[in-house]
């Protein structure tokens, strides 16, 4: 998977057993040298550079890739202090920072770089590992207030190796700079002082030299707050981000990065060509996608191809030859994420095969269920964790995520500006936009306003319908942009249902019993539901019918309160049963929430569904006659209830069936979607919408991203973040001995049996006594009935 380390041309003596890693965090499992990592970092520092290589003028700091160079060569000097070393082979821990002792090197090159450089250097160098203000606390001059501290750090550091060193970059600055072909991008080779007054510098000025630069560290953060320019913060956040990332992808031994293949549409077109057996012939809108440079909005129907559409649109955007650094497709569910991270990266007639990453709060056990298929439990388990740091760690040029993972940026969680600094110039896809609320929508759109106006990033939003109060928003967003449509006739041929509203609830008898006979004519059916607890019921009352009967139809229960491996294994039947690309289709009743929403892959014959807000509704339908092999398919919505039932909001539901009303009977047309959208968002509806986003956006944009600086993570939003935009992971208590066995022998084996529900649900059951914290295994458990069948049923507890 790794490419052999390159080595330049010129290598120093006299460092040979100075380390930078031990046996235990080497390559190999072999002791790393400080010199070996060191080049390293400045070859994954290179590659960054190649991807970007105008951002420095770009974002106003010219000097940025020279700082970042000097910073990187200089970043771990401090490593060669005696207990380092010996902490390294196994001695006692090291009571000292080895950034701030490598800060003192600065001085010998201080002469070949600008007032403005030094700082920069000695930024990117101490905040390499920590936080500004853990520095802060742990160097203060009132902790140390005679630098006795710092006096016996630099004396660790012998006469000998402080030679070396100078050798070192006295022999290899100008050929390393040659070797990295970086001589064009800004970075300037330094004259140092002759060996015997680099030594003088060091031994009599070391102390002193820490604490000017560690003030001066302390004093340039604090005028940056008091100046508080944009350019200088997105500045500061290239700048930590990108010394980060370089030291982690060095740490973790990748290896060359991959090359991006984002550079045009024609390998995409000749890929689908050679796929398809025949020349690939693109729809209107893609072939607007391609011609498109910017940011845009593509509308076109379910099924027309515009995940194609989207990928062309991305790859488009490549400049002069260059290739677009990052693409970032961001979808809202696990499920529909895990299947376009398959459907990208696929060996055989994938678009990016090897080139990418999937990053979401499961993408580890995502990983181990497809490592199983040809590798032990335990070389997959292996296997998944690297394959999920990788993706961590901005190693892929593709990324399969959800818009959350980026809001980690604007939050300040751990390693932010490592992912900030990756979104310079990167290009994202919004897919499936409809899926978020109000509140969580405007703080994604803030977010891709301030990553377009502050980081060079184009975005495409894709959907087959949006409100007008939707694509104003969009609009604003986007900057702008480019407004891509399906042709008219495109959406004619697209037209696939018939919409046909039933009184009553789903769940009567004699609904229940017409969706059995229905299912003994060899049609497969779905019934989708708003609740779990509907679903389970319509399952159980559904299954007893058929089994009356002497049916043999396969009957599968889908929800979200399924645990990892029961969910795979449904999924998988009814992908088998009813893909649209399967060899194996079968009749099959599909008894679903919303999870199907957006999940799978699949074409059924008929829908059987609860009343809810017409985007939803919408994408139900999108499961249904989805190949087109019929003329068209009903659809049946029930008018029963129609409260919401505490899902969705009550007004929304019952504006959505007024439209539906006037258009009973009748073929759906996807070219007036958008306008049966806009009859719904009117009136109240639209004023609740709105002012529940402008509050929200107003907050996150004042109050987050203009205050977005480099430097201060906050751990204390790390738990308000997920518990804002993920689920929590639970164990049923009835499962707990089982876990415990298979935690033995697989942590990530005994993942699959936790089962996602919300934060909220969560705090609510224990606020019952139904739940509560295992702090020994460190997990929660909730008191209810699970089973492979029915999933986790929390009325049988």
């Amino acid at each position: 998977m790794l490419e052999n380390m390159m080595i330049s041309r010129v290598w120093p003596d006299g460092m040979s057993d100075i380390w930078a890693k031990s046996a235990l965090k080497g390559r190999d499992e072999k002791p790393e040298l400080l010199t070996q990592h060191t080049w390293s970092l400045l070859e994954r520092l290179s590659e960054t550079i190649y991807l970007r290589p105008n951002l420095p003028e770009q974002i106003g700091f010219p000097d940025l890739w020279n700082c970042l160079f000097w910073a990187g060569f200089l970043h771990d000097f401090g490593k060669a202090a005696k207990g380092f070393q010996e902490m390294l082979r196994g001695g006692k821990r090291w009571p000292h920072r080895h950034e701030v002792l490598s800060l003192m090197f600065l001085e010998w090159i201080a002469e070949g770089l600008t007032d403005e450089e030094r700082i920069w250097v000695a930024a990117a160098i101490v905040s390499h590992h920590k936080d500004a203000k853990e520095i802060q606390f742990a160097y203060s001059e009132r902790s140390d207030p005679y630098n006795n501290f710092l006096a016996n750090m630099v004396a660790e550091i012998d006469d000998a190796t402080l030679i070396g060193m100078w050798d070192w970059l006295i022999k290899c600055q100008q050929t390393w700079i040659d070797d990295l072909n970086l001589n064009k991008r800004g970075i300037k080779a330094i004259a140092l002082p002759p060996q015997s007054e680099a030594i003088g510098i060091i031994k009599s000025q070391g102390p002193a030299s820490i604490r000017k630069w560690l003030n001066a560290y302390q004093r340039w953060i604090r005028n940056i707050d008091r100046r508080g320019e944009q350019p200088v913060f997105i500045s500061t956040i290239a700048l930590r981000g990108y010394i980060i990332s370089s030291d982690h992808l060095a740490s973790a031994h990748t290896g060359e990065l991959p090359s991006s293949n984002l550079a045009g549409p024609d390998k995409l077109l000749e890929l689908w060509s050679s796929a398809a057996g025949a020349s690939y012939s693109p729809y209107s809108h893609q072939t607007d996608c391609m011609k498109c440079h910017g940011s845009a909005i593509l509308m076109a129907p379910t099924g027309s191809g515009k995940t194609e559409a989207s990928l062309l649109w991305a790859v488009a955007q490549a400049e002069n030859g260059q290739p677009v650094p990052r693409l970032y497709y961001t979808l809202p569910f696990q499920a529909s994420m895990n299947a376009m991270y398959d459907r990208l990266n696929n060996s055989k007639n994938g678009v990016f095969p090897g080139q990418v990453g999937l990053e979401h709060s499961r993408s580890t056990l995502a990983y181990y269920r497809r490592m199983l298929e040809d590798k032990s439990p335990e070389k997959a388990a292996r296997s998944a964790k690297w394959l999920n740091n990788l993706a961590r760690l901005n190693y892929y040029p593709v990324r399969v995520l959800s818009p959350y993972q980026i809001l980690k940026g604007p939050y300040c969680l751990k390693g932010y500006e490592s992912l900030l600094s990756d979104c310079f110039n990167a290009v994202f896809i919004l897919d499936e936009v409809h899926a978020y609320e109000a509140k969580r929508l405007a703080l994604i759109l803030a977010t891709v306003k301030y990553l377009r106006e502050n980081f060079g990033a184009r975005f495409l939003v894709m959907s087959a319908t949006l409100p007008s109060l939707l694509r104003n928003r969009l609009e604003d967003a986007l900057g702008e942009c480019s407004m891509i449509h399906a042709s008219t006739d495109l959406y004619a041929r697209f037209q696939r249902h018939r919409l046909v509203l039933r009184d009553g609830d789903l769940l009567s008898p004699g609904i229940l019993n017409e969706i059995a006979k229905s299912i003994q004519e060899e049609q497969s059916i779905l019934v989708c539901c708003n609740t779990v607890r509907r679903a389970q019921d319509a399952y159980t009352e559904l299954n007893n019918i058929l089994k009356k009967s002497g049916s043999e139809v396969e009957i599968v229960l889908l929800h979200g309160r399924f645990n990892g491996k029961d969910r795979l294994d449904k999924e998988t039947k009814v992908r088998q049963a009813t893909g649209s690309n399967s060899s194996q289709r079968e009749a099959i009743l599909l008894i679903a929430t919303q999870v199907v929403e957006v999940s799978l892959d699949i074409d059924l014959d008929v829908i059987y569904t609860d009343p809810a807000p017409l985007e939803a509704l919408l994408q139900r339908f999108g499961r249904v006659n989805r190949r087109r092999l019929k003329s068209f398919s009903p659809v049946y919505v029930f008018r029963e209830p129609a409260d919401g039932q505490m899902i969705y909001d009550e007004a929304l539901v019952q504006a959505s069936l007024k439209v539906l009303e006037k258009n009973n009977g009748m073929l759906i047309d996807e070219a007036k979607l958008s306008d049966w959208l806009d009859e719904i968002y009117q009136g109240e509806i639209a004023e609740d919408w709105n002012n529940e986003y402008q509050d929200t956006y107003n907050e996150f944009w004042e109050g987050v991203l203009l205050n977005l600086r480099a430097f201060n993570s906050d751990e204390g939003l790390e738990d308000e973040f997920y518990r804002a935009f993920d689920s929590v992971e639970v164990l049923p208590a009835c499962l707990s001995s089982e876990y415990d066995k298979a935690l033995e022998d697989s942590p990530l084996e005994a993942s699959q049996m936790l089962v996602s529900i919300r934060w909220s649900q969560f705090m609510r059951l224990k606020n019952k006594g139904q739940a509560h914290e295992d702090d020994d295994r460190k997990i929660k458990m909730v008191d209810a009935d699970y089973s492979s069948e029915f999933g986790l049923d929390l009325r049988r507890s």
